[in-house]
């Protein structure tokens, strides 16, 4: 049974190879709106983001073919972006608050209709518009992507409106796709084989990339190994059956049913009433995972006094920009005003000639 999160129409991936899949299609402008569900720490927004950067032309030139928004931005200021976009591939990323907000799902609305051409509307007001000289109503062939890690689907009609217009995918991978797909860019080959060595005590819900960075930060703590078990193992009694089943250093059934009982807080007859089912089920031997070489190169250590020292900078070059308009303005006041001192239609009046 699907939860509320997981609309009935969508359909469920569990590889990166489709997510990719589905991703070449969009940026190739095949689908008209692609509308991505899944949960955080699965590398959708970067995976986005990348294809999201300018390429060059032969030249060196800039084409820019594609926008990424971070969708925490108001709904007025993604319609802005829209308009300044236009006719450029759209990706809205984490896109729930455009879609909570009512403007945000007219937007929305307007954006994915399935034709070529679209009308955009802005239904209201807005001063910073019409300051900025953006119109209240546009035309685009923007094509829509959008990323959520939920969707909250509203009223029955403005669900149908969404749903019967896009592909909507639901990614769900496994504890395993997760891995294979951090050895495409994590780079603590220690840390990446112990999370391999124990991805059967992995909760899935749970495992992500996050996983792999949080653990590598806890490094030079030294507790990156209990923070793993602690964040992100199962608590499921058959997981952790399966993996001291298959663990060389409990030798006998006592040591076994004694690390069970620990790890778990479940009882001795628990213990055998689950081998008894897993047994049955062909589920008693561990998933053997590959180890995989890893090639990426850690981040740099961050430079903290030359990040301060940066932010002067631009600080600096800042205040000497306002400064100079300020002159600029101040001199061009004062120009006008000696203009209209020296105005020839404002004649003074003769003076009277006496007898």
């Amino acid at each position: 049974m699907r939860s509320r999160d997981v609309p009935a129409d969508c359909e469920i991936i569990r590889t990166y190879d489709e997510l990719r899949s589905f991703m070449a299609a969009f940026f190739q402008a095949t689908l008209s709106f692609l509308l991505i569900i899944g949960r955080r720490g699965l590398s959708k927004s970067y995976e986005f983001k990348q294809r999201c950067q300018p390429s060059r032309d032969p030249a060196g030139n800039a084409i820019d073919v594609a926008h990424y928004v971070k969708g925490n931005v108001s709904p007025v200021e993604a319609y802005r972006l829209a308009y300044g976009n236009r006719n450029k591939l759209l990706v809205f990323d984490d896109a729930e608050r455009l879609w909570a907000d009512r403007n945000g799902r007219f937007l929305l609305r307007d954006l994915t209709e399935n034709t070529p051409s679209k009308t955009v509307n802005w239904r209201v007001d807005n001063k910073t518009l019409a300051r900025d000289g953006i119109p209240k109503q546009f035309d685009t062939t923007s094509r829509v992507c959008l990323i959520m890690n939920r969707f909250a689907f509203g009223d029955t009609a403005e669900y149908e409106a969404i749903a019967d217009r896009g592909h909507l995918i639901y990614f769900k991978p496994s504890a395993i796709e997760v891995h294979q797909n951090a050895a495409l860019w994590f780079w603590d080959q220690q840390i990446h084989d112990y999370v391999g060595s124990h991805l059967n005590l992995m909760d899935p819900e749970k495992l992500s990339a996050r996983a792999y960075t949080k653990a590598y930060e806890r490094r030079q703590k030294g507790d990156w190994r209990e923070f793993l078990e602690r964040r992100f193992f199962s608590q499921e009694g058959e997981r952790w059956l399966v993996s001291i089943e298959n663990d060389a250093r409990f030798r006998t059934v006592g040591a076994k049913v004694a690390e069970f009982e620990r790890r778990t807080g479940m009882s001795r007859a628990t213990y055998f009433n689950l081998k008894q089912q897993l047994r049955a089920d062909g589920q008693l031997e561990a998933i053997r995972v590959p180890t995989y070489a890893l090639n990426a190169r850690p981040p740099e250590a961050p430079d903290l006094e030359a990040e301060v020292r940066r932010v002067q900078e631009e600080q600096r070059l800042a205040e000497e920009q306002r400064l100079e308009q300020q002159r600029l303005q101040e001199k061009g006041a004062g120009h006008d005003e000696a203009e209209a001192d020296a105005d020839p239609e404002v004649e003074a009046e003769p003076e009277a000639v006496t007898a």
